[in-house]
């Protein structure tokens, strides 16, 4: 059941998940996003999550970037929508506006998946505060703990 969209854009909040797709990652695929921070001024910060392991700890370990910059979600561990080994690279995220969400939900874009837990987010939290590729502005909104 689809919530009307003044329902589903005041929902949106910390440790939800959502997907769908967008340009600002490197592939037209939809991806899980973790909102990690709406902000007063309803800025959104996703991470994305990913199932590829491999491909981003190679990443991680050729920059010399922190470990703790991967985070790992076991598959339906304390609720989570994840159906598979899933992982976010905290040396990235997304910035959306509201506005830029609402414009996707109208069109069936967007999707509500489920929430993770306070311990996944604490690490998330950790991960993106510890990566150096975050610029200071972004870890400014970003909380440090719950």
């Amino acid at each position: 059941m689809r919530l009307p969209i003044d329902v589903f854009l005041k929902s949106i909040e910390e440790k939800k998940v959502y997907f769908f797709s967008t340009e600002k990652i490197n592939t037209p695929a939809p991806h899980f996003f973790i909102c990690v921070r709406r902000t007063n001024n309803d800025l959104l910060i996703f991470t994305c999550c990913t199932s590829q392991f491999e491909k981003r700890r190679r990443f991680i370990e050729s920059r010399g970037l922190p470990f703790e910059t991967l985070v790992y979600i076991k598959p339906k561990d304390d609720g989570n929508p994840f159906d598979r080994d899933t992982y976010v690279d905290c040396n990235d995220c997304e910035i959306f506006t509201l506005e830029e969400l609402a414009e996707k939900y109208k069109t069936g874009g967007v999707e509500f998946s489920g929430e993770i837990s306070d311990v996944y987010y604490e690490q998330i939290l950790i991960g993106l505060h510890a990566s150096p590729l975050i610029d200071e502005e972004t870890k400014e909104l970003i909380p440090t703990s719950l």
